[in-house]
């Protein structure tokens, strides 16, 4: 059963409900450090699909480009005039698409942020089985009891400290996602202000 934010605010610390309260706020931020990989895990996998399916492509037109010299070369010419178009010239063409795959997989970053969803699902996983183990040794020392003042304040930090570890892994893969972002806009920006300055540069000679 999922804990929402507004009920820690009904916690009870009573001496008889403090065993519960213990339980619902250790659910909450275990449950919200579970929704964090789920959702990364989802997008992990449409991102290597989209980033598989970008390099597989890129590989098999670089791979296609390069053959088409060893072709032309064992085609006889007379098969080569019949094609409507200039054999030869199509590699360039293929070498060209491909190239087109690399850039457009590396301006919507689908194979970095694969790899910044893999990374924060392992952080935070670990953060996750790091909690689990602090919180039974806690409990250990409990001994079944209801812990003092001191070790109940230490709780209650663990499991802050926990939650504010998770979104400061979240928060530091998004910051990422912007830079990246950012930085491939600029690039865009700077690539075709130097394509429109080399038309104007051949039209004004």
């Amino acid at each position: 059963m999922a804990t929402s934010p507004t009920e820690l605010l009904t916690l009870s610390w009573k001496e008889s409900d403090i065993e519960s309260s213990l339980a619902v706020l250790r659910r909450y931020v275990e449950t919200e450090a579970q929704r964090q990989i789920d959702w990364y895990r989802g997008k992990r996998a449409a991102k290597a699909a989209l980033s598989s399916t970008l390099r597989f492509a890129a590989g098999f037109f670089f791979f296609a480009g390069g053959l088409v010299p060893i072709l032309k070369a064992t085609l006889k010419p007379e098969m080569l005039q019949k094609l409507p178009f200039d054999f030869g010239e199509s590699g360039y063409l293929l070498i060209a698409i491909g190239g087109g795959t690399v850039a457009l997989d590396k301006f919507f970053g689908f194979s970095s942020s694969w790899i910044r969803c893999i990374t924060a699902t392992l952080a935070i996983e670990k953060s996750l089985e790091e909690f689990r183990m602090e919180w039974a040794r806690y409990l250990a020392k409990l001994r079944g009891g209801v812990p003092p003042d001191s070790l109940l304040d230490q709780l209650i930090v663990t499991c802050e400290t926990f939650s504010l570890a998770i979104r400061g892994q979240v928060e530091e893969e998004t910051q990422s996602w912007v830079n990246e972002f950012q930085s491939n806009l600029l690039q865009l920006e700077r690539d075709l202000q130097a394509k429109a300055d080399e038309v104007k540069a051949k039209m004004n000679p």
